[in-house]
């Protein structure tokens, strides 16, 4: 590979849950070394075992930090891909779910700090800048839930490191 990106692949689940019109998202601990103090959905890293079975990591990771289970979310499902190749960093999958709560709860997490919110809130949150695109379509993806196939996309990045745009296919 050229451009000093390291010879490797990284997937992460990213899940974005709703109740009514209302959104959880995740405010990150300031102490984290990646997007601290910016704002996300739940999710983690996909352990290379689970690579067979990414709604499960999914849930996994939803289980691990919010300690919702499968059974309290409905219309759970893998919606939109987006592949990554930022300057000086590993090959980046980001896999975005969604799924709607049965019943409104806001619970602790390790990883910062949980908060329903609305979309017209959205632009005043600092959203990591390659899921700030995301987010409207994830909405609209959820409201025309059906079974197909999750759309995929790619990250650009200027030659500086900075995000520039997703394209998607």
């Amino acid at each position: 590979m050229n451009g000093g990106q390291s010879n490797s692949l990284a997937t992460f689940t990213i899940i974005f849950l709703s109740h009514g019109d209302h959104y959880l998202l995740l405010e990150r601990s300031p102490d984290k070394q990646f997007a601290p103090g910016r704002w996300t959905g739940v999710g983690g890293l996909v352990e290379p075992s689970e690579y067979n079975n990414l709604q499960g990591s999914a849930l996994r990771e939803l289980k691990e930090e919010t300690g919702i289970t499968e059974r309290s979310v409905d219309q759970f499902a893998l919606k939109r891909l987006l592949l990554h190749a930022r300057p000086e960093g590993p090959l980046t999958v980001l896999l975005y779910f969604t799924g709607s709560l049965k019943e409104r709860v806001t619970p602790h997490c390790p990883e910062g700090i949980l908060r329903w919110v609305k979309p017209e809130q959205f632009s005043e949150l600092d959203v990591i800048e390659t899921t700030r695109p995301v987010l409207p379509l994830l909405i609209n993806d959820q409201k025309h839930n059906g079974d197909q196939p999750p759309a995929m996309g790619i990250a650009s990045y200027r030659r500086d490191g900075t995000f520039d745009r997703i394209t998607w296919a």
